[in-house]
């Protein structure tokens, strides 16, 4: 019987499916904000995460066992965890709206989880392109893509936070909605990290 060969490729578009499954779940969430069913929403964003953890899994124990890999054994590792991460975030945005007990939610909540389902989809239609890099230099445009929405979130960041200590008077509103808003932002870092570190990737392989 012919051997099926493992499609590392393939895996590392499931972990940025999952991470804009993650982004669509938030947006969704946000925009339907109903503090009561957070637990629920939890629970959906955890399978989520916990997909993205297996496919790292097997990931490693294909490394493991095979001799040649279409790219770095190392890069590949490398890469797979660092795609984790923006499912991570965001997660941790859902569990920031729980912790802090957060009842309604503000505007810029909303641009923020726009930015990061954008990101997200930018960062996907780069990796798609991986494979394939040799033939086609779309992937440049892509992940110059995902630095823009960066960018973007860093000042909304930046305004967000200032319109907060302009207008909020309560401290511990102040505290909390700092906190929630780093945690934003630190989506949009993880996502341009991923789309970066695929970056040196392709001038390190190809």
């Amino acid at each position: 019987m012919e051997k099926i060969e493992f499609n590392y490729f393939k895996i590392l578009r499931e972990m940025v499916e999952g991470s804009m499954a993650a982004a669509t779940l938030l947006n969704e969430i946000l925009n339907d904000y109903k503090p009561s069913e957070l637990i629920a929403r939890m629970s959906e964003m955890h399978e989520i995460e916990h997909s993205n953890d297996g496919l790292i899994h097997i990931t490693q124990s294909h490394l493991i066992k095979e001799f040649l890999t279409p790219i770095d054994r190392e890069d590949i590792q490398v890469l797979i965890e660092e795609l984790d991460e923006p499912t991570d975030s965001i997660e941790d945005v859902l569990f920031a709206l729980y912790m802090y007990n957060i009842h309604e939610i503000k505007p810029e909540a909303l641009k923020f989880s726009q930015l990061i389902c954008s990101a997200t989809n930018a960062l996907y239609e780069a990796i798609i392109e991986f494979q394939n890099y040799n033939k086609n230099s779309e992937i440049r445009d892509k992940i110059i893509e995902v630095n823009r929405l960066e960018e973007e979130g860093d000042n909304l960041h930046l305004n967000a936070i200032r319109n907060l200590y302009i207008k909020e008077k309560d401290a511990k509103e102040l505290l909390i909605w700092t906190r929630t808003f780093d945690k934003f932002e630190r989506c949009l870092d993880d996502i341009e990290k991923s789309a970066n570190l695929l970056q040196s990737i392709i001038l390190k392989n190809f």
